[in-house]
């Protein structure tokens, strides 16, 4: 049996190929692991003479032999382990294991992140392979096992694999980053199944030990080998995110002071929880789509400079999940378009019969295709180059879904698809979550998107990205087309965050530099395991990637709901020196960057703020927050924002009573 010890393993798929994960100077390549990582491989083949398995090896749970130069383990009433000894897994690994079944109806397989308890019990994963003797098909589990019991709950995944007894076969397992194992099984010339799957985890896939396993029946193994990262080479936790200013040198920023010239109150509203509401100015009508005191959605209507909002009520309500914000556009024939309240539920819309009119809003039960059109999130009006209204919505869930866009004919008044196909497509594995369609300053639409495995937010991964002219084809920065759909394998990846690497949807910004060019502002995890900010600007032949910020410690990004966001980060935006500001967030710190041309930090500043009417939080109920979102439409003069208060989101969960009082819903002017 030998060890040796070479340069960090690169994990694809479940095959593995040493090289360095730092190819580049690419800041993709923040792996988490330093330059320094090794890694410690080692292969057992039982070439010795029959008899124990010997010192490397630990029979945790039942009678493990050496039998005609193979291992074997007999039959019995319970589960049968084997640990090898001496060697603890990384955060990356492979283990391969030459195996067969060798009774029908039982399983045998490989365990791994295997830990044992002291007491008899162990807790480790484990990936194994049943034949069967009557009319069900072979298949294959991926066990998460907690002190030696196996239940309903332990299984991970699961799914046919065509394997017959007494027959050898490789069963190859793989962890390239926490939450993702790559599984692969041949018979030596042909893959029966390849990964890889998501475990939705809240910790790294490290520690422990590589084992055998089997339940009641025999097993034979003829060859085992693994490799792995050292432990040590893993990233410690970096505790929690703390806020480090980065002061540079002296810098103003354009003066933006701005005071407030009107006020007018449109109403209560619903104070118990966050959710999106909007406002919108079209000519000399202003828009206001919220839910009211009683959660109801609801539209109110002004004339500009008066102080009597029309309002009017429609038929759904808001329940808890801050998912469920409301939004309005105005097509060009006038007509009020609203949407909103929607998670995964049937489409929620409703369009007026007469141009502009509030009143006229009437459910409109199908706007294209009722099939596509049970499971709808995320809705989002805006316009084509032409001027023509777009409804961009998801259809599906989370880690299961597809982005569709529908195209508005004001004349006869319908909708139809834009696309014949969805623009993004996860093939049912996952779904892009998308920044945009933004227009930039180079007559291009762009779009940013991260591609998410599951309900889980630790399985964001691969920020990506494509641009269009006209919203129909669409293409890659080089202008390579793109063959729509853009899946996981076909899309343009800025970065290849891993799952687990500190990316989430809603924070991955479009902005432009001074001379038009594409930037994505987003974080992630450093190679020390610390959150950080990072730009991405595409120049000449590629994207370059700065970090931002000098943060230390992590916000831990995983699990389901609405998630309260500890760093928020804007688009860059061009200022008149050329340099670029990028507003941020972090903890309740509210700073903004200014970037050389060249995506050099050069100061740090408290960001100019609203005036205090807006921003000072007037509610006595503990922890309410203000929301001030700007106008969606285009104001004659000044510009407005639309002002109420509210308790954070919970996960999407009821708070707990007592709540807040519905408080007022406003609008204000500045100038």
């Amino acid at each position: 049996m030998a060890t040796t010890r070479r340069r960090v393993l690169q994990l694809t798929g479940a095959a593995a190929v040493a090289v360095s994960l730092r190819t580049t100077d690419h800041a993709a390549a923040d792996d988490g692991l330093p330059d320094d990582a090794a890694e410690v491989s080692w292969v057992e083949e039982f070439d010795r003479a029959d008899g124990a398995p010997g010192d490397d090896w630990a029979a945790l749970r039942g009678d493990w032999q050496l039998v005609d130069h193979g291992l074997r383990t007999p039959a019995g009433p319970a589960e049968r382990v084997i640990a090898r000894t001496g060697f603890e897994l990384g955060a990356r690994f492979r283990v391969e294991a030459t195996l067969r079944c060798l009774q029908y109806d039982h399983w045998c397989g490989v365990a791994f992140n295997l830990i044992d308890h002291g007491d008899g019990t162990q807790s480790y994963y484990a990936v194994r392979i049943v034949t069967r003797a009557d009319s069900r098909p072979p298949s294959w589990q991926l066990l998460q096992v907690t002190r030696s019991v196996v239940d309903g709950g332990s299984l991970i995944a699961q799914g046919p694999v065509p394997v017959q007894r007494n027959t050898d076969y490789r069963v190859s397992i793989g962890s390239r980053s926490y939450g993702v194992i790559d599984l692969m099984i041949t018979d030596g010339a042909a893959t029966l199944l390849d990964g890889p799957f998501v475990v939705p985890l809240a910790r790294l896939l490290s520690a422990g030990s590589v084992g055998l396993y089997a339940n009641s029946g025999e097993i034979g193994v003829d060859r085992i080998e693994a490799v792995t990262t050292t432990p040590a080479a893993d990233p410690p936790d970096p505790g929690p995110l703390q806020f480090v200013p980065f002061d540079g040198v002296p810098y103003e920023l354009p003066s933006a002071d701005e005071s407030v010239v009107e006020h007018s109150e449109v109403g209560p509203t619903w104070s118990g929880h966050s959710v999106g509401q909007a406002l919108l100015t079209h000519g000399d009508q202003q828009y206001v789509a919220y839910y009211d005191a009683e959660r109801r959605m609801t539209v109110a209507q002004r004339t500009l400079g008066e102080t009597t909002w029309i309002r009017q009520g429609l038929d759904s309500v808001v329940g808890w999940d801050s998912h469920n914000y409301v939004t309005l556009a105005i097509d060009r024939a006038g007509q009020l378009h609203v949407s909103g309240n929607m998670h995964v539920v049937p489409l929620v819309y409703f369009r007026s019969t007469r141009p502009g009119d509030v009143a006229s809003l009437v459910r409109m039960p199908i706007m294209v295709d009722a099939g596509t059109e049970q499971r709808v999130t995320y809705p989002r009006f805006f316009t084509n180059p032409d001027g023509d209204l777009i409804f961009r919505y998801r259809d599906g869930s989370s880690g299961d879904g597809v982005d569709l866009y529908n195209l508005y004919d004001s004349a006869a008044g319908t909708w139809r698809r834009l696309l014949d196909q969805p623009l993004h497509d996860g093939e049912g594995l996952r779904n892009a979550y998308v920044e945009g369609p933004t227009l930039g300053p180079d007559g291009f639409y762009h779009v940013a998107w991260v591609w998410r495995d599951s309900g889980d937010a630790a399985t964001n991964q691969h920020l990506s990205y494509a641009r269009s002219r006209d919203l129909r084809a669409w293409e890659r920065s080089d202008g390579t087309p793109l063959t729509l759909p853009i899946t996981f394998a076909t899309g343009e990846v800025i970065d290849p965050v891993p799952m687990n690497g500190g990316i989430i949807n809603g924070n991955t910004k479009i902005g432009f530099d001074a001379d038009g060019r594409i930037m994505i502002t987003y974080h992630k995890y450093d190679a020390d395991g610390n959150t950080q900010v990072y730009v991405a600007r595409r120049e000449h032949r590629d994207w370059v990637i700065r970090k931002v910020s000098r943060w230390t410690g992590r916000w831990a990004i995983g699990g389901g709901g609405t998630l309260r966001f500890e760093v928020t980060v804007t688009g860059a935006v061009p200022l008149p020196d050329r340099n670029l500001r990028v507003d941020f967030t972090c903890q309740g710190h509210a700073r903004t960057w200014v970037l050389s041309p060249g995506l050099r930090p050069i100061a740090e500043l408290d960001t100019p703020q609203l005036p205090p009417e807006i921003t000072t939080v007037r509610s006595t109920f503990p922890g309410m927050l203000v929301h001030a979102p700007a106008d969606a439409g285009t104001a004659p003069e000044g510009r407005y924002l639309l002002r109420w208060e509210s308790r954070p989101s919970n996960k999407d969960r009821p708070w707990d009573p007592p709540h807040p009082d519905p408080g007022p819903l406003e609008v204000y002017r500045l100038d």
